[in-house]
């Protein structure tokens, strides 16, 4: 009974050191891949580098708080005047999604078209509300 005991003890020590070189292999090689190539997840959330720039001039220029509201309305500005300006100065996008929305419809047959521009206005719907929210 002692060795079938070591040995279940050994299989399950096995298991478990596999277990856990994998979890290292798989960190190693997610952050090599990210170290190369770039992270995959997606960036700090909108507004918090702006917060962060406006934190770091309040503690570093000492801004008085009526000075750190002016200073967010500049930031706040600027990001709308520049959501303005790529959208005037940018219409290639909406033009190549258009064309795009138009190749796909070709494809689909009158159930599928209505029901892919519905999706569609759903979606400009949504971006049209966080470019608002911005």
């Amino acid at each position: 009974m002692k060795t079938q005991g070591k040995v279940k003890f050994q299989v399950w020590l096995m298991i478990f050191l596999v277990f856990i070189l994998g979890g290292v292999t798989g960190a190693s090689i997610d952050h090599l891949y990210n170290t190369k190539y770039g992270s995959s997840r997606s960036g700090p959330p909108p507004g918090s580098r702006r917060q962060a720039m406006i934190e770091n001039m309040r503690r570093d220029l000492n801004l008085s708080e009526d000075q750190v509201k002016q200073v967010r309305q500049v930031f706040e500005e600027t990001r709308k005047e520049s959501q303005r300006r790529s959208a005037v100065e940018c219409p290639v996008f909406n033009e190549m999604r258009e064309k795009t929305r138009q190749n796909i419809r070709a494809v689909l047959n009158p159930e599928q078209q209505q029901k892919y521009d519905a999706i569609n206005a759903k979606h400009d719907a949504e971006r049209s509300n966080q470019k608002n929210a911005r």
